[in-house]
């Protein structure tokens, strides 16, 4: 009878502790929501019907006359409207942010599930991003409309510009994918590079093991970014190490939403891998037809900074280049990243005239 007692206690401390945690929880989510609250301005959470389904979409700023921002999420597969108070903020004192749920991704793939979401391709992704700046056009008619666009969807982001320059008032580019193929080349060799200059031989002849991209499966890939993932800067990894707690006390967040980001991100990386690896910018031309920016991290071996120093002068873009950051530099160096961001992009959006949609 002793031994059942201590249990039960056991269970009843146990339960007393989630249900604890659970209101610590809630309490923390009303004070960032009350923190978050905005008196003047727009901060609509609303579904968007987009490609023939219901899309997540997030706009907020302070200012209706401020342009807006539309940012493509990096994954793929890895949305960010849930964490947008997060990751950018202060943005909406210069910019209507927009945060889109790309199909498959987040709360999108919550609504719609794997089949309702359809077969992704890079042209269908493509398709949706400019259906929905043709809404946000509608919707703010007279509004520059400023393109982010973060790793993966910095893909997108060339390929939606350069598909509809009239639509867009300028291009940013963070974490610039340019070649994936000699991309995951240079990753390679310098996470090889960067694990023996810290004296991790045994991780570095591991990562050999697995040899150089391509890789023939997720699998592998997954090995090969978990050891990139330890040579990055100590504020890189902090960032993924706090994600899910980040995810799980958002202001708006559901406890679904952290399984959803996950079923995303591996949903959409089996579906575009192939595709992404066959991707170059050359393919795609440099002339975008938009005023281009790219905001980079010095440290970057996602997206190798060599390689986007290259197409930056292709592009004739305006580079800027944030010493001592990596791929995250957007969460790393947020005031930095702002900064640059308001004064390299949103002046230019303020002058050039855009089309009706």
């Amino acid at each position: 009878m002793a031994k059942r007692g201590g249990l039960g206690k056991a269970l009843l401390a146990g339960v007393g502790l989630v249900a604890g945690a659970f209101v610590m929880r809630g309490a923390i989510q009303r004070a960032a929501r009350a923190k978050a609250y905005l008196a003047e301005g727009i901060d609509e959470k609303i579904w968007i019907e987009i490609g023939g389904i219901p899309q997540w979409v997030t706009i907020r700023g302070r200012d209706l006359d401020s342009p807006l921002l539309l940012v493509l999420h990096g994954g793929p597969g890895s949305a960010l409207s849930v964490l947008a108070g997060k990751l950018f903020p202060g943005w909406d004192a210069h910019f209507i942010v927009v945060n889109w749920d790309q199909r498959g991704a987040g709360r999108t793939l919550g609504r719609n599930g794997k089949a309702g979401c359809g077969t992704l391709t890079i042209g269908r992704m493509v398709v949706d991003g400019i259906e929905l700046a043709q809404e946000l056009r509608r919707r703010f008619p007279g509004r520059p409309l400023v393109l982010l666009g973060v790793s993966w969807g910095s893909l997108l982001g060339v390929e939606m510009a350069r598909a509809r320059p009239d639509l867009f008032s300028a291009y940013v580019g963070a974490g610039q994918v340019v070649d994936m193929n000699r991309g995951e080349q240079l990753s390679y060799f310098g996470t090889v590079d960067r694990l023996r200059a810290k004296g991790e031989e045994r991780a570095a002849q591991g990562l050999e093991a697995i040899g150089p991209p391509p890789y023939p499966s997720i699998k592998a890939l997954a090995k090969q970014r978990k050891l990139l993932i330890s040579t990055m800067p100590k504020a890189e990894r902090n960032v993924f190490r706090r994600l899910p707690l980040d995810l799980l006390l958002a202001p708006d967040a559901r406890l679904r939403d952290l399984v959803e980001m996950q079923r995303g991100a591996k949903f959409s990386i089996n579906e575009l891998w192939k595709q992404l690896m066959a991707w170059r910018l050359a393919d795609v031309g440099y002339d975008l037809g938009v005023p281009v920016t790219i905001i980079q991290g010095e440290l970057d071996l996602q997206t190798p900074t060599a390689l986007v120093t290259e197409a930056a002068v292709k592009l004739k873009a305006d580079l800027v280049i944030l010493e001592g950051a990596g791929h995250m530099a957007l969460v790393t160096h947020g005031d930095q990243f702002l900064k640059a961001l308001v004064k390299r992009a949103r002046p230019g959006a303020k002058g050039r005239k855009t089309a009706k949609a």
